[in-house]
């Protein structure tokens, strides 16, 4: 969520990486970067989710907000990509946005990822999930 990025960096967060496949909202983003004048803060790409992760995430995360559009499986495969690319630090943390949160949960479990904690708010879920501890 692009609002979520702006308002991280506005609130102390060095840096926010940010993108959406749409022209139209790349647009009200890049309004709403000026605006609030994080324009040093922030990264923002037009372009696909899997291909930023895999080409231009040069370095690790410790924060990463996934708000995909409802009804697809895109949280599910930015995790699988973070986790395949090494993208994460040992405490990093992902929050999911989803109002499918027993679909997701149900795709994380093949993954190397455990869910830390969950909130509802209204028909909307956050799933926060943290590195699965070796030993």
């Amino acid at each position: 969520m692009e609002l979520a990025g702006i308002e991280a960096v506005s609130r102390g967060a060095r840096k926010a990486i940010l993108c959406d496949k749409a022209r139209q909202a790349i647009k009200v983003i890049e309004k709403n970067i000026e605006k609030t004048h994080t324009q040093e803060q922030i990264e923002l790409y037009q372009m696909n989710f899997e291909d930023l992760l895999r080409t231009k995430i040069k370095e690790q995360l410790d924060i990463v907000f996934i708000d995909p559009p409802y009804k697809t499986d895109f949280a599910y495969k930015a995790v699988k990509i973070l986790l395949s690319n090494n993208s994460l630090e040992e405490e990093s943390i992902i929050i999911i946005e989803t109002d499918q949160e027993k679909k997701i949960k149900e795709q994380l479990k093949t993954l190397e990822i455990e869910i830390m904690d969950e909130r509802k708010y209204g028909r909307v879920h956050l799933i926060f999930l943290g590195q699965k501890r070796k030993g």
